[in-house]
């Protein structure tokens, strides 16, 4: 009889485990998506580590085109990306851009457009990866030239004959060197300017084959070798800031979500504070410098986020 009583005892308590087991709410899961260049792929990481600190199972989408990472999202497929303020005004919500619109004003701009499409755009990097102008120190040092004001007065002082190397697609893009000019009130002279494939620029300037050169805000070579990139006093270049956003219906299922990624966005200049120029400065160089962990530097991108993770105490 003992033995009976024993017996099924045992089958309501696991009866009632199972039951228990069922109740229990699902581990908290999610998707993050990111580009196919050395940014995005570090930024994803970053991402992805810190949701795994705070005990989400992240799935990684990664070697993604911009519009392919958009449908992601649009789609449901994916829950979180980083993304920047000028795509996602200029491309995915279809603005023409108007010059002067500063980082602070864009990314507002987006945020509060992108509530309606279902989506919330958290803190912003301040990284503004967009087209830049650069040179080595010394020419900054030597000519007293410190803004694109600066160097605009530079070239109107040698007649437009400072030597200077763009990619081929700046010299005919509609915000490109043309553009630049009529803002700046500037020209190069013909005799002085060179065009190339994308980077050429930046070897010919490694290389002291020219003076001033066409750059991404966060090319890792502009680290490496500490050039000095013209600050855009009168914000003619759009703002490509890099910022998470997630798909609201997942950020009111996962309300932490937005801590623990405005916390990652905290680690990097400025991160939860209106944009000024120095921070923008900084910001850039911040990522100059991650970007560079990568490309030259050869990390993994998920070492290189581990590592910066580590270092600001946002995992163990």
């Amino acid at each position: 009889m003992h033995k009976i009583i024993m017996a099924v005892s045992v089958v309501i308590i696991s009866l009632a485990l199972v039951i228990t087991g069922c109740a229990q709410p699902a581990g908290k899961e999610v998707t993050v998506g990111n580009k196919n260049f050395t940014e995005e792929y570090v930024v994803g990481q970053l991402m992805k580590q810190a949701l795994e600190e705070h005990g989400f199972t992240v799935n990684l989408v990664s070697d993604l085109s911009t519009m392919a990472l958009r449908e992601g999202m649009e789609a449901g497929d994916i829950d979180i990306c980083a993304d920047y303020t000028g795509t996602a005004w200029m491309v995915h919500l279809g603005h023409e851009y108007e010059p002067g619109v500063d980082n602070n004003q864009l990314y507002q701009l987006v945020k509060e457009e992108e509530e309606a499409n279902g989506f919330v755009w958290l803190d912003p990097m301040w990284n503004n990866n967009t087209y830049a102008m650069a040179c080595w120190s010394e020419f900054a040092e030597t000519n007293n030239v410190t803004t694109l004001s600066d160097l605009a007065a530079l070239y109107r002082e040698n007649e437009g004959k400072v030597d200077t190397f763009i990619d081929f697609e700046y010299s005919t893009r509609p915000d490109g060197l043309r553009a630049l000019e009529k803002y700046y009130n500037f020209e190069v002279a013909e005799s002085t300017l060179k065009t190339g494939a994308p980077g050429a620029s930046l070897l010919a300037l490694q290389g002291r084959q020219t003076e001033v050169v066409m750059v991404f805000g966060t090319d890792p070579l502009i680290a490496k070798h500490g050039w000095h990139v013209f600050q855009d006093d009168k914000a003619f270049f759009p703002p490509y800031d890099l910022t998470p956003y997630v798909r609201t219906e997942v950020l009111d299922k996962y309300p932490e979500i937005a801590d623990i990624l405005n916390e990652l966005v905290a680690t990097f200049p400025g991160g939860g504070k209106p944009a000024t120029p120095a921070i923008v400065a900084q910001g850039q160089q911040a990522w100059q410098e991650f970007n560079a962990r990568v490309d030259i530097d050869k990390l993994e991108p998920d070492e290189a986020a581990h590592e910066y993770l580590v270092e600001q105490g946002l995992v163990k």
